[in-house]
């Protein structure tokens, strides 16, 4: 069995990726076992609250509070930003991945995705982190800006990597996108008529999503 790290968005948590993956678990079936681990740094609400405003994409308050809301780092204002507290994450993801390895392949979503950008750099960089897998899936991603991470990009990574982006998404998020497919040289790219969400309610997309994990060697 092919086992997959799957890692949810800034202020989400486990249950909530998992309940978007389901349908791609079921796509998948017995050959493969989606995991998801939570990211170890909690969100405080008002953090949350403030970015649903920014982003014009306000939470329901049911899913803001005390033990819902998780991320793998905080992101400060400086330009370039510094990625506090992704040590943290580093440390658990790496204990993660040692006990429930091998791993195939990483998919991330939003804040997910940048994780596993620099994972897919630490791989390849072989830092003392060690992350080993076949593949990664980008969704909603960016090139992660702490300059910590930013020079493992150059040269573009040779990892094989399926980029998802919506075209309904802001300017500047597909300008992201862009950018982060050319941090890799092996890169598919999956356009869907979404905004900033996983495809979960278009079964064509979810569809060519497991295909493309099938077809990885």
């Amino acid at each position: 069995m092919k086992k997959i790290i799957c890692l949810h968005g800034y202020a989400m948590n486990r249950v909530w990726l998992q309940s978007w993956l389901d349908q791609l678990q079921q796509r998948l079936g017995n050959d493969y076992q989606l995991h998801y681990p939570q990211g170890p740094v909690e969100c405080p609400a008002e953090a949350v609250r403030a970015m649903g405003v920014r982003l014009s994409m306000p939470l329901p308050e049911e899913r803001i509070g005390a033990g819902r809301n998780w991320c793998w780092y905080r992101a400060d204002e400086a330009r370039p930003p510094t990625y506090h507290q992704i040590e943290r994450s580093l440390d658990y993801l790496a204990d993660y991945f040692a006990q429930h390895g091998p791993i195939d392949g990483v998919i991330g979503w939003s804040q997910g995705a940048v994780m596993s950008a620099i994972l897919s750099a630490l791989r390849e960089n072989r830092s003392t982190h060690r992350f080993d897998f076949n593949w990664a899936i980008l969704c909603g991603g960016f090139l992660p800006g702490d300059a910590r991470y930013r020079p493992m990009f150059d040269p573009p990574l040779k990892l094989p990597t399926l980029h998802i982006s919506g075209i309904k998404e802001s300017d500047f998020m597909r300008e992201q996108a862009t950018n982060l497919i050319a941090a890799f040289s092996n890169p598919a790219r999956l356009n869907t008529p979404c905004g900033h969400i996983m495809p979960v309610k278009h079964p064509e997309y979810m569809d060519s999503i497991a295909d493309w994990i099938r077809h990885r060697p």
